[in-house]
Parts: structure tokens; C-alpha cells; sequence
């Protein structure tokens, strides 16, 4: 039972790129999609209630959405063409070098490759999971949510970048930058030196 998470994870890598092989087929591209947002929030879920957490689970975690995002930002630029695609590549290359700077600070700083669960990174995830689905169905993305979701990314990777350059032990399920404020500030106090993060 405590391999449950795991094999969940890995289900989430296998049918991400199953969805690649139903861009023509809507009916079980939905649904397989959705069963992706699932088993994302399941395994996770199950981790904590099983006490199941392992550093394998945290990597798996964040291959899987890695690769689901991947698959995610090609299916959106061969399924939706209305001309922003050109902003959509430059948002993501932009996101993508921070984020690649993220691991590479992991890597060198801390000796792993991982992403941290932040809620500005949770949050990015659910906005592009629920983008998806509203272009098929519109066939159309609009500017201002290339613009919303971009910044949302943005802010979320600069957030992680903070994160891990202050941090002085790695920890995949650190919250955000805010929380390090609301803790160290006691709501409201003058920051001074105790803002040590």
C-alpha cells in the first residue's frame, strides 16, 4: 500500500504521453487529461494520509509533471493556432530559464534534482491545467490569459529562486516566500534581522 503514490506518479507519466496519441480524439483526450489532474492530486494525498512520503516519490512527482507539462505545451501549440504562439514560446522560454537555473542551483547547492511544491508552483499548474481545456473547447487563447498565466509562472519560478538561494537545507514541500515573511515578521513587526530565511 505504501508503493500506491509511486505507482500512481508513474501512471501519470505513462498516460501524459498517451495523450499525445489523442490530439485527434477529444472524447478520450479529455478524459485522459483528467485523469492526469487526478492522479496528480491522489498521489500526493495518499503520500501524506499513507505516510508514505520518500524522497523516490518526490522525484517521481516532479518528472511526472514535468513531462505532463511538456506534453501540455506541445499539444497546445499543434492543437490551437490563433497567432499568439509566438508570445506563448517566449513566456515559456523565459519561465524555463529560471526554472532551469532552479535545478541547477538544487543540483550544485543541495546535490539533487528536484522541484519545490510551493503554492505559487501548485497554483501555476492548476491555472495551465484548467487553460488546456477552455482553448480546445474555444479553440482560442486568449491574449490576457497568455499574459495572466505568464506572469502567474513567472512569479512562481522567481519565488522558488528565492527560496533556494536562502535556503540552508533543501525541503521539496517548502510553502513560499510569504510564509518566511509571515513567520519571521509576526505579522506586522519590523522585519530588521529576523527576516533570516
Amino acid at each position: 500500500m505504501k508503493r500506491l503514490p509511486n505507482l500512481i506518479s508513474c501512471s501519470r507519466i505513462a498516460l501524459s504521453v498517451v495523450l499525445l496519441f489523442l490530439i485527434n480524439k477529444p472524447v478520450l483526450f479529455t478524459i485522459v487529461y483528467f485523469l492526469c489532474g487526478i492522479s496528480d492530486i491522489m498521489d500526493g494525498y495518499l503520500a501524506r494520509s499513507l505516510n508514505a512520503k520518500t524522497t523516490l516519490g518526490i522525484k517521481l512527482d516532479s518528472l511526472g509533471d514535468f513531462i505532463f507539462y511538456i506534453v501540455w505545451l506541445f499539444v497546445l501549440l499543434t492543437y490551437v493556432d490563433n497567432g499568439n504562439s509566438g508570445l506563448i514560446i517566449v513566456c515559456v522560454v523565459i519561465v524555463a530559464i529560471i526554472r532551469a537555473t532552479n535545478l541547477t542551483i538544487t543540483r550544485i547547492k543541495f546535490m539533487q534534482w528536484n522541484v519545490i511544491h510551493t503554492i505559487g508552483n501548485k497554483l501555476t499548474g492548476l491555472v495551465l491545467f484548467i487553460l488546456l481545456p477552455i482553448c480546445s473547447i474555444t479553440n482560442n487563447i486568449p491574449f490576457w490569459s497568455i499574459i495572466i498565466v505568464g506572469i502567474i509562472a513567472f512569479l512562481s519560478a522567481l519565488e522558488e529562486s528565492v527560496i533556494l538561494i536562502k535556503a540552508k537545507s533543501y525541503d521539496a514541500n517548502k510553502r513560499s516566500v510569504l510564509s518566511f515573511i509571515a513567520s519571521y515578521s509576526n505579522f506586522g513587526r519590523k522585519l530588521g534581522p529576523k527576516l533570516r530565511i
